[in-house]
C-alpha cells in the first residue's frame, strides 16, 4: 500500500491560502471573520491542523467560496487508485 499523502495535501492547501491572501495582512482577514490573525497565519504556514469551521471562517475572511481553498494541483484519482493496490 502506498503511503498517505495527508501532509502533502495540507501543505498544498496552506500554499493556496497564502496565494489567495496575497498581500492582505492576516489582521485584515481576521477582522472579516471569527478567527484570530495568529490562527490564520498558523493554518497558512501549515503549523497546525484545523477544523472545518476554521476553513469556512478563513474563506469568509478572504471573501471566497470555501471550495477555492481546496483547489490545489494534486492528482487525487492517481493517489486513490494507488491506495487500493
Amino acid at each position: 500500500m502506498n503511503e498517505f499523502k495527508t501532509d502533502e495535501i495540507k501543505r498544498l492547501v496552506s500554499e493556496k491560502i497564502k496565494e489567495i491572501k496575497g498581500d492582505v495582512p492576516y489582521s485584515k482577514i481576521s477582522e472579516r471573520c471569527n478567527v484570530t490573525s495568529a490562527r490564520i497565519s498558523d493554518v497558512a504556514n501549515n503549523k497546525i491542523d484545523c477544523q472545518l469551521s476554521t476553513f469556512i471562517e478563513i474563506a469568509t475572511g478572504l471573501r471566497i467560496h470555501p471550495k477555492k481553498l481546496f483547489d490545489i494541483v494534486f492528482d487525487f484519482e492517481e493517489y486513490y487508485s494507488g491506495l487500493d493496490e
